[in-house]
């Protein structure tokens, strides 16, 4: 009989890929930046069982970006999922990443793992639709007796920026609410702030990550951009319900924004 398994996950978020390879965002070329994140994770000898992608994969919702996005991942032979972020575009995605249709539950041994949809078109900031919430409400008493973990683009807590901040998720109470009343969430895991955060919330622990190409200063009042490197979140789920996750931060050394961009 084969023994249970540690299942590692690799989060990926925020890939900003434009229509071209030439894309520039904030003085990255973020199609290249999103190959070089994917280059590390396969040199790795610990290849995750998956990688979760946790929206924002284009700039702007387009079919083409899309496409560069499913052309460079397929490379690396990792199965993959994803959901959308606030640049994205549901439709065209489900339309365009034919290769890994939308799941909104995976199973990893005895963990379940659960996408949540936070975008909502035309809204900068994040709002649980209450289809989604009655989604998460039901499946966390259906699998009670599982550990879970949440992934979904936009926080429902604040990260200390001020200009992000006002983007989390508008119904977080709701959310919270919901999660609370489970006994078997262990965390949840965020896009959107280009940052590395962690914090306690609803009896489990939330985790932000760093963005595959340019990060956002911590702390900031106003919109301003950090130096770190891209980055991504792997996370290892344990078969005895046990969690661990960490940063991983690529070092390239002619990495350099443009820090007189005043948005994205």
């Amino acid at each position: 009989m084969s023994q249970p398994q540690t299942h590692r996950l690799i989060q990926l978020t925020d890939a900003h890929i434009g229509e071209d390879r030439h894309h520039r965002l904030a003085g990255i070329c973020t199609y290249d930046t999103f190959r070089q994140v994917l280059a590390d994770i396969a040199a790795r000898r610990d290849v995750p069982d998956m990688l979760m992608v946790t929206g924002d994969i284009a700039a702007l919702g387009k079919q083409e970006a899309y496409k560069l996005f499913a052309e460079q991942i397929r490379f690396v032979d990792i199965p993959y999922a994803w959901l959308p972020g606030n640049h994205d575009d549901f439709d065209v995605m489900q339309t365009s990443v034919t290769s890994a249709p939308y799941w909104s539950l995976l199973e990893f041994g005895d963990w379940r793992v659960i996408s949540l949809n936070s975008a909502v078109s035309g809204q900068v900031g994040g709002t649980l639709i209450e289809a989604e919430l009655e989604f998460l409400a039901t499946t966390l008493r259906s699998e009670s007796g599982h550990p879970i973990i949440i992934f979904t683009h936009h926080p429902p807590v604040s990260v200390g920026c001020k200009w992000l901040d006002k983007q989390k998720i508008s119904n977080a109470h709701e959310f919270e609410t919901i999660v609370a009343s489970a006994s078997n969430v262990r965390a949840v895991f965020c896009g959107h702030v280009h940052q590395e955060t962690e914090t306690r919330w609803a009896g489990s622990r939330i985790y932000t990550s760093p963005s595959t190409c340019f990060q956002f200063a911590a702390n900031s009042a106003d919109f301003a951009l950090s130096n770190d490197c891209p980055g991504y979140r792997w996370i290892d789920l344990h078969p005895d319900g046990y969690l661990e996750t960490g940063v991983c931060r690529l070092d390239i050394a002619d990495f350099a924004v443009d820090h007189q961009v005043q948005n994205y």
